[in-house]
């Protein structure tokens, strides 16, 4: 990939993770720390609370592949499947730039997971 294509991909990848963690920031805010009120209340804030939680956990592991992404950019190593060896397709970097194999391969792995 050309060198013009990679920076391309770690703008994204730096845009992606800005956004994420300022994400973050902001949902921290809403996190209800009083458990003061009716039981209602109390269960109403502790849902939200684990809704919150969910999502920072599932944009931490985000960020967490886009500085492998960034690591292997750096490295030389990025677009290349870490399962197969074989390049990621343009395409499939373009939808998920911190993605870490190719399309068959995650298919793959899902199948063995399912089993």
């Amino acid at each position: 990939m050309d060198k013009a294509k990679i920076e391309k991909f770690k703008d994204r990848l730096l845009k992606a993770k800005a956004e994420i963690l300022k994400e973050l920031e902001v949902e921290q805010e809403y996190f209800v720390y009083n458990d003061q009120g009716d039981l209602v209340d109390v269960a109403d804030g502790v849902i939200n609370n684990e809704l919150l939680n969910k999502l920072s956990d599932m944009d931490l592991e985000k960020v967490r592949l886009i500085d492998v992404a960034l690591e292997k950019i750096e490295k030389g190593k990025y677009g290349v499947c870490e399962g197969t060896g074989k390049v990621i397709p343009e395409a499939r970097l373009n939808a998920i730039p911190w993605t870490r194999y190719t399309v068959e391969y995650a298919e793959q792995m899902e199948k063995l997971k399912a089993n």
